[in-house]
């Protein structure tokens, strides 16, 4: 079922109304509101609607991309390497600019979901500053050929972070 932005804007009202009603489940009304709100497609599968701003798919790239950084961090930590800078490692998120979207549903996936509690927001709250996108899709391109995705050798770590 289609819903048009003024029956999102009705049902997000509602889980805002609810929220207030039932303090107790606050959180879970809150969670709905901000799924509703943003259109996250995988989250959305939940309340059995097909609506969005981003699609299953692309929620599904994003995380991809999370647990790609996730691998190179847990990687260079079990290398004990200090070849690489700890700091390309870093996720630094989406342009706001030009991946509003994508910025926001990272920011839904580590605050709300709490997945990845190991990446902490920046000041900039995983704003890159920069479009990201197409440079994450290189990155994943090279990840996702290596034989052991979550046991990188400092070789492809590098290859990874210069594609």
């Amino acid at each position: 079922m289609e819903m048009t932005n003024a029956q999102r804007l009705i049902l997000s009202n509602q889980y805002r109304l609810m929220a207030q009603l039932e303090p107790n489940h606050a959180a879970k009304y809150q969670r709905l509101q901000t799924i509703v709100e943003r259109g996250y497609g995988l989250q959305l599968r939940e309340l059995d609607k097909d609506f969005g701003a981003l699609s299953e798919a692309e929620c599904k790239e994003i995380i991809n991309v999370m647990e790609m950084h996730h691998a190179m961090q847990e990687s260079q930590k079990q290398l004990n390497n200090h070849e690489i800078d700890s700091r390309r490692l870093l996720f630094l998120g989406f342009d706001a600019q030009s991946e509003p979207q994508q910025m926001h549903y990272v920011r839904f996936l580590t605050q709300v979901e709490h997945l990845y509690p190991s990446f902490l927001p920046s000041e900039h709250q995983f704003n890159s500053h920069v479009p990201m996108q197409s440079k994450y899709r290189r990155m994943l391109t090279v990840w996702q050929k290596c034989p052991r995705q979550y046991h990188l050798s400092a070789t492809e770590i590098q290859q990874i972070l210069n594609a």
